[in-house]
């Protein structure tokens, strides 16, 4: 049976995500390659391929269009964030160009105390330097206790069966 035009297709994650490079692992354990901000990152990567495929004319089209598809009255403001999505410029948290959370203090801790993950330092996990707000606090945790227990290349294929933003 085909699906009604107003269904909402399903996608899965596991259908969409790879695996990590190891460099684009952040110290706290987030994936930085599915990070909306990262230039080696999976969302840069489709919106520039969707980007590529409307083209730089279809404002054109989406104005024929909008008469049955009521969405495409919202085109330009979707096209502006695509674009923006296209075009990230973040490295990565191991990168000199890191853009993510101004109070983090994670990568230059784990920098200076010369390791790859903050579950490696014997203040973990009650270090008071990470400047993450409480809310990202237990993802810390979580992450670094997962590569403690399963190892890093086990959690960083764990990492592409689940949602970046949870």
């Amino acid at each position: 049976m085909l699906p009604k035009k107003t269904d909402t297709p399903e996608i899965s994650a596991k259908s969409m995500a790879k695996i990590a490079p190891r460099h684009l692992i952040a110290p706290c354990g987030l994936d930085c390659s599915r990070c909306v901000g990262c230039v080696e990152g999976s969302v840069a990567e489709h919106a520039l391929a969707i980007a590529e495929t409307m083209g730089n004319n279809f404002q054109t089209y989406a104005d024929r269009l909008k008469t049955f598809n009521p969405a495409m009255n919202e085109y330009s403001s979707f096209r502006t964030l695509l674009d923006s999505l296209a075009s990230p410029n973040c490295g990565g948290c191991r990168s000199e160009n890191k853009t993510c959370l101004p109070s983090c203090n994670i990568a230059n801790c784990v920098s200076e105390r010369n390791i790859e993950f903050c579950f490696e330092c014997t203040d973990f996990p009650d270090c008071k330097k990470t400047g993450l707000p409480d809310s990202l606090l237990e993802r810390w945790k979580k992450n670094n206790n997962l590569m403690k227990n399963t190892g890093i290349e086990n959690f960083i294929k764990g990492l592409a069966e689940r949602p970046r933003y949870p």
